[in-house]
């Protein structure tokens, strides 16, 4: 009898992997899945609707609170293919296909595509979430290959990478760590260094009116390399705001995952309204640095 009823429950979790289903799904660090909420600084929750319908809702670990930054719709096509709509850092919802199909017991390969371009394509052990497996490749939107990756049980192993431009990047860089990098000349000195380089430019902000996202990496031995403007109209403030950053004072505390220093990619969304410039609120958290600015 508890043989049967051990089989049973392996059965229904295989299914619930293979297929998805209502519940709370939790990653530690590099989206590594864990068991509950202790040591979790990711969760997705999914909300079943109908047999093909379904909403997921992304959530992200930052200063303790919780906070959403990913929705999605899906609806399961008859042949298991899913539509989706998302939200993310948009008003407007996007539109993703993703196409399935099962390559061998418990492991399939999903095609994603949006606007007629390829997005990535790669390997899952379940269909919803998706949970990678294998290599991963990845589209900029332009067409140009982003990345190519390793997984391993959900969690990054390796990548290489590419700009939209076709030219290489930095290889073997994380977007969530154990510990994440820190300045060590510390926030305030960053705030004010920003400031006022902006205030000795000669970049009239007056006339601009923009949000710009400024990426980096923050190597393994402290150092920042690779700066690119990763959003903005402005080709002028673009450029001077890498420069800016390029030429930061000090170093950083790398980011540590198992135990290690890793590569960490950063970005600092600045949003220019109207003729004022000021910075709020200086948070460093989940591989992002968020800078309030009206």
């Amino acid at each position: 009898m508890k043989c049967l009823v051990s089989n049973f429950v392996l059965l229904f979790l295989a299914t619930a992997l293979l297929y998805g289903q209502e519940g709370l799904y939790y990653y530690g660090p590099n989206y590594k899945p864990v068991q509950g909420q202790q040591d979790t600084v990711h969760y997705i929750e999914v909300l079943k609707k109908s047999d093909r319908k379904f909403v997921t809702r992304t959530f992200q670990l930052v200063n303790d609170q919780w906070k959403m930054n990913m929705r999605e719709r899906i609806r399961v096509r008859n042949n298991g293919n899913q539509v989706i709509l998302y939200r993310a850092n948009s008003f407007f919802p996007k539109k993703m296909n993703r196409e399935l199909e099962e390559i061998s017991t418990g492991l399939f390969h999903f095609n994603e595509s949006s606007s007629g371009g390829q997005v990535r394509t790669g390997s899952s052990s379940s269909r919803l979430p998706l949970h990678l497996e294998g290599r991963v490749t990845e589209y900029h939107s332009n067409g140009e290959l982003k990345s190519i990756s390793e997984f391993s049980d959900n969690q990054l192993l390796s990548n290489e990478n590419w700009l939209p431009d076709g030219s290489r990047y930095i290889d073997s860089i994380f977007y969530s760590a154990d510990q994440n990098p820190e300045y060590r000349m510390g926030d305030k000195f960053f705030k004010s260094y920003l400031i006022q380089q902006l205030s000795r430019s000669k970049i009239d902000l007056s006339q601009i009116e923009d949000e710009v996202v400024i990426g980096w990496v923050v190597m393994e031995t402290g150092k920042i390399d690779g700066v690119i403007a990763l959003k903005g109209k402005s080709q002028i403030l673009n450029e001077f705001l890498v420069k800016t950053i390029d030429g930061l004072p000090g170093t950083w505390q790398p980011a540590t995952l198992d135990g290690k220093p890793v590569r960490y990619f950063m970005s600092i969304p600045l949003n220019f309204i109207h003729k004022e410039v000021r910075f709020q609120d200086v948070e460093f958290s989940g591989g992002v640095m968020h800078y309030n600015i009206y």
